[in-house]
C-alpha cells in the first residue's frame, strides 16, 4: 500500500514538469505569433508617419531590438563564451566587408550609406550594421540545418536564404534612402552585383558559423530553431513595409519567407 502511494507520488512531479513544458511551449508560440503582428503594424507607421529628425535613432533602435531574440536564444543554446565569440565575429565581419565594398566596389557594387543610421565606423559603415547581420546568418543556417545535415549543401542553401532575404530588404532600404547605389540596377534600382556579393558574403559567413559550432565536420549540427526568431521578426517588419509602400515583388517574396520562418520557428517546434 505504501509502495503504491510512493509510486503515485513520484509520478506527480513528472506530470507537473510536463505541464510546465507544455505551458512554456504555448507561451513561446503565443509570443512569436503576436510579436510579428506588432512589427507588421509598426511597419505601417514607418511607411506612413513622417519621423523627420528622429529617423536616425529610430532606425538604429529597430535594428538592435530586432536582433535581441536571436542573441538571447544563442546564449541559451551554446552558453556565454561561444555566444560572445559568434556575436563579436559577426559584428566585425559585416562592418569590415561593407567598408571594403564602399571603398572598392567589391563585392556588392558601388554604394554608400546615407546619414539615416547615424554614426559611421571609419566614416563609412553605420555602427548599427554590427547588429543587423548576425540574426540573419543565425536564422538562415538554422533553417538550412533542418533541411540537410550535409554542410556542403546546408552552407550554400543558407546563402540562398540570405539572398532571398535581401531581395526583400534591399528595395525597402533603397526606398528609405538608408543606402544609395551609384549605378542603379534593374531590380528596384539595385544592381545584380549586389546579390552576387550577398551570396559570396553569406557563403563565407555560413561557413564561419558552421566551423565555429561544428568544427571541420562535413556534417552540420542541427541549430536551435529559435535562433531564427529574429529573422522571423525582420521578415514580418519588412514584408509589412513593402506591402504598405507597394513594392510588389519584395512583398510577395517576404510573405513566402515569413510563412516558412513562422512554420519553422513557431509551429513545428
Amino acid at each position: 500500500m505504501n509502495q503504491g502511494n510512493a509510486d503515485s507520488d513520484s509520478e506527480i512531479p513528472e506530470r507537473n514538469q510536463e505541464k510546465v513544458k507544455e505551458k512554456r511551449f504555448d507561451t513561446f508560440q503565443l509570443f512569436f505569433t503576436i510579436l510579428p503582428a506588432v512589427f507588421f503594424f509598426i511597419s505601417w507607421l514607418v511607411a506612413n508617419v513622417p519621423i523627420a529628425e528622429n529617423v536616425i535613432w529610430v532606425s538604429a533602435l529597430f535594428i538592435v531590438i530586432l536582433a535581441i531574440p536571436s542573441y538571447v536564444f544563442l546564449y541559451r543554446w551554446v552558453g556565454l563564451r561561444l555566444a560572445l565569440l559568434i556575436l563579436v565575429v559577426f559584428s566585425i565581419l559585416p562592418i569590415a566587408i561593407e567598408a571594403v565594398g564602399i571603398t572598392t566596389g567589391f563585392p556588392y557594387g558601388w554604394f554608400y550609406y546615407s546619414e539615416n543610421l547615424g554614426y559611421k565606423v571609419l566614416g563609412l559603415v553605420p555602427w548599427s550594421v554590427a547588429f543587423a547581420f548576425a540574426p540573419l546568418v543565425l536564422g538562415s543556417l538554422s533553417l538550412a540545418s533542418y533541411v540537410t545535415d550535409d554542410a556542403r549543401l546546408a552552407i550554400p542553401l543558407s546563402a540562398m536564404i540570405l539572398v532571398w532575404t535581401d531581395l526583400l530588404l534591399d528595395p525597402a532600404a533603397v526606398l528609405l534612402e538608408i543606402w544609395i547605389w551609384a549605378y542603379p540596377g534593374p531590380y528596384y534600382g539595385i544592381p545584380i552585383s549586389n546579390y552576387v556579393g550577398w551570396f559570396l558574403t553569406a557563403t563565407l559567413a555560413s561557413t564561419i558559423l558552421h566551423g565555429t559550432i561544428s568544427g571541420k565536420s562535413v556534417q552540420i549540427s542541427q541549430l536551435d530553431s529559435r535562433l531564427a526568431s529574429s529573422h522571423l521578426l525582420i521578415a514580418a517588419f519588412w514584408t509589412g513595409y513593402t506591402v504598405w509602400t507597394g513594392l510588389v515583388i519584395p512583398a510577395v517574396l517576404g510573405m513566402l519567407l515569413f510563412i516558412i520562418l513562422y512554420y519553422f520557428v513557431v509551429i513545428r517546434r
